[in-house]
């Protein structure tokens, strides 16, 4: 999958309407609320890290950073729950993370609640569902029922698809997780939200979409190894659906890319020219500009497939893997603003670049990499 096919992916509209989970399944709160004696018994895999990562403690900014914090690392944003359990199940020099013996005691619990100093500050309140939650599991034994939790299937949301008429209006959204074994869960409120946009529409904690400002984006939820994205929009002008006027389209990907556009009321570009078309295609493909060579070449080709041609070529070009590389690193926190120890920058970072680098060059599916 490179550079083209994902920006197909970019361009992909869901055509499905908002509907609503016939699934009446129960909350977190529900299930975790109340006297912690009569909640339901927690899982590691699908409550436990999922919450720590909901709640930041598993994020680049904390514990999910390279260096970690305070001596205690988590695995970002909760991918390996073996080593996530060692980590925090450990002793660290007799006092413990999770004490089996007196769980109120345990360092995870007391943190988060801020009952001894926390850098991090509160993350939940005594007695809260998210409290009883990870009390809760420690009381049964702090176990990692990973091989008995089973496969993730997939990540299910509603609605799939959010047009909204103006700014202001709001939108929950649902989340649902899909287990080999056939369990299917509510897992809104264990799951990450983010917005591609927070200027077009933000997302509170809880999935709460809201409309900003006219134009799309995506939200895109997290839980578990589901990442699933759900458009968003609020169209910029009144030609939308039956006014919209008839573009004609030579392609599947520029069909792709004017119903997407008759969804949001945007009329599509005249054709660029192709000095425009280099500079474009280049920046986006290899992050540089065109050489005053390369310029006077491509227009004066007279080729009627020279921009596609032009493409094949930049993909092909070593910019094309390190340009790549680098924005993957930086979406993935591997930069000198995560990363602030200096032994650490010089080695384990160049390791990840290498290892993504490599991964582009040999052109490697992006839904493949990991």
């Amino acid at each position: 999958m490179r550079i083209r096919n994902l920006l197909l992916i970019f361009a992909t509209v869901t055509v499905s309407l908002p509907v609503v989970a016939k699934e009446k399944l129960p909350t977190a709160e529900q299930r975790f609320g109340g006297k912690i004696e009569s909640t339901e018994s927690p899982s590691f895999r699908r409550h436990v890290v999922p919450l720590a990562s909901k709640l930041g403690c598993s994020g680049r900014e904390c514990h999910g950073s390279f260096q970690g914090r305070g001596d205690f690392q988590l695995s970002l944003f909760g991918y390996d729950f073996v080593k996530d359990h060692k980590a925090i199940t450990a002793d660290k020099e007799h006092r413990l993370r999770v004490d089996l013996g007196n769980p109120e005691k345990s360092l995870f619990i007391q943190k988060p609640t801020k009952q001894i100093k926390h850098k991090g500050g509160e993350i939940y309140e005594e007695g809260s569902w998210e409290h009883n939650l990870m009390l809760k599991w420690i009381r049964e034994g702090a176990k990692n029922d990973l091989k008995e939790t089973g496969e993730f299937g997939r990540l299910e949301l509603f609605p799939k698809e959010i047009v909204f008429r103006k700014a202001g209006e709001s939108i929950q959204l649902k989340v649902l997780a899909h287990w080999a074994d056939g369990t299917v869960e509510d897992v809104t409120e264990f799951t990450r939200f983010r917005t591609n946009d927070e200027s077009v529409a933000e997302v509170h904690e809880g999935g709460l979409v809201e409309s900003k400002s006219k134009g799309d984006t995506h939200i895109v939820a997290f839980y578990d190894n589901g990442v699933s994205p759900v458009p968003v929009m609020l169209p910029i002008s009144e030609k939308i659906a039956r006014n919209y006027p008839k573009v004609s389209t030579r392609t599947k990907v520029d069909k792709l890319v004017v119903d997407k556009l008759r969804k949001i009321g945007v009329l599509p570009s005249d054709v660029c020219t192709d000095a425009e078309f280099l500079r474009r295609a280049s920046l986006d493909v290899t992050g540089t500009l065109p050489t005053p060579d390369e310029v006077k070449k491509f227009l004066a080709d007279k080729n009627p497939n020279k921009r596609a041609k032009k493409i094949d070529e930049l993909l092909k070009s070593p910019g094309y893997a390190a340009w790549w590389t680098t924005k993957l690193c930086d979406i993935t926190g591997n930069n000198s603003r995560n990363n602030t120890d200096r032994n650490f920058r010089n080695e384990q970072t160049q390791q990840w670049y290498d290892w993504i680098y490599a991964r582009i060059r040999d052109n490697v599916p992006y839904d493949k990499m990991i």
